[in-house]
């Protein structure tokens, strides 16, 4: 075992023993209070024999493994030694954790997802891609005012059909809306809402403080579209990016010449024209006809008036980074299985993920980039090398047990 941890890479091997986990689950201080806020919401008496501290730390390390169900859960928080190295445990029967997990408030999940979000929204500003300015232009200091918004589906149990409806018969699903920073990634608004009908109905929560802003660009796909939003996002002074949805009919004002390609978006410009929309003729709007990477022809609509062709095609071409990160939620942090059949136990671990996401982007402080990939990376390998560490002091304690001749010469490896 001591062999294996030299063989550990520097970085790594200064992370290689549980007290990391701590420091990680105490990002920054923002969970720190973590177990005032339980005892507020008198969490273990709700929970009865499940312990907030302890099923806290069971539940990242579920997201963070291979384990899937409660019964998974509840055998690795008995036999798996990082469980325990890492202070997890589960002291009630697989029945008992499942009720627990429906009967338990949401109160304490809700304030730690509150107070890592806020901390990682305070954390200094970094780009959530790394951007060439040469080929990207002027959008790098676009990305400094934008926010993408988008949905994502989450699939729940077909058992929980008549919760949480999905569009097909026989399925359950819903969404979590989203609203992030464009820049650093941090995430500003979030909304769980059903699978099926148009998002449009939720865009006025995700730009609730509208009013508030100014110079603030909003890159959103086709599924968030009316004509009263649009001219909403343009009389606050704010600007916006979106596909234009075939039902809308613009008014042709004027064409403006098409730039010279290739671009640097890579896109291919159609057209590029001045509108109107509905009965505003105050406001004047753009209309781009356009040809993606991949061969698709879509239409761009925006009141950025005064930027280039292929800065507006920049700006909804980045518009992809909000699906990367939801991917890394969905397929890394195990957003897609779920260990609860409940409501109430499936928000406590949407909210867990959150939480989750926001300790890695803390824990992993890089001020030129966040790559989620990296970050899940270091944690993985932090978990595992912390089992070697376990092991690793395992075996210190049974050598000096069985041959304490050798006692010198192992307090000096450890």
């Amino acid at each position: 075992m001591s062999q294996i941890r030299k063989r550990l890479k520097a970085e790594y091997r200064a992370l290689a023993n549980p007290r990391q986990l701590n420091r990680f689950m105490d990002g920054n201080g923002s969970l720190a209070n973590r177990g005032e806020i339980a005892e507020l919401y008198q969490y273990d008496w709700h929970a009865r024999k499940l312990k907030f501290e302890t099923h806290f730390r069971g539940l990242i390390l579920l997201q963070a493994t291979a384990y899937r169900s409660t019964r998974d859960y509840q055998w690795a928080a008995e036999n798996d030694p990082l469980y325990l190295a890492c202070g997890a445990g589960v002291e009630i029967s697989v029945a008992g954790l499942a009720q627990a997990n429906r009967d338990r408030p949401l109160g304490p999940m809700l304030e730690l997802a509150q107070q890592v979000l806020t901390e990682v929204r305070n954390l200094p500003q970094r780009r959530l891609r790394a951007l060439d300015k040469e080929t990207w232009q002027g959008i790098v200091r676009l990305l400094q005012q934008t926010d993408l918004i988008d949905a994502l589906t989450v699939e729940l149990p077909p058992r929980l059909e008549k919760w949480a409806k999905g569009k097909k018969e026989g399925t359950s699903a819903l969404k979590l809306q989203l609203r992030m920073d464009g820049w650093d990634g941090s995430f500003k608004k979030i909304m769980l809402t059903p699978e099926p009908g148009v998002d449009t109905p939720y865009l006025p929560y995700l730009l609730s403080d509208l009013s508030q802003l100014q110079d603030q660009i909003f890159v959103f796909d086709g599924g968030y579209w009316k004509i009263a939003y649009y001219h909403a996002i343009a009389d606050s002074q704010n600007w916006f990016v979106t596909k234009l949805n075939k039902r809308i009919k613009p008014l042709t004002v004027e064409k403006l010449p098409l730039p010279q390609q290739p671009l640097a978006s890579e896109y291919t410009i159609l057209s590029d024209d001045l509108i109107y929309l509905g009965d505003r003729q105050d406001i004047l709007y753009r209309r781009l006809e356009v040809i993606q990477t991949q061969g698709k022809q879509i239409t761009l609509l925006t009141n950025l008036i005064h930027l280039s062709a292929d800065q507006i095609c920049l700006l909804y071409r980045y518009r992809w980074t909000i699906e990367i990160v939801f991917r890394w939620l969905q397929q890394t942090l195990e957003l897609d299985h779920m260990m609860s059949h409940s409501p109430t136990g499936i928000v406590r671990q949407i909210l867990l993920t959150l939480i989750l996401w926001g300790l890695l982007v803390i824990f992993n402080q890089n001020p030129s980039k966040l790559s989620p990939k990296l970050l899940w990376r270091q944690l993985y390998a932090d978990l595992h090398h912390s089992l070697l560490e376990f092991g690793f002091r395992l075996g210190v304690r049974s050598a000096l047990a069985f041959s304490p001749a050798y006692s010198s010469i192992v307090k000096k490896i450890t």
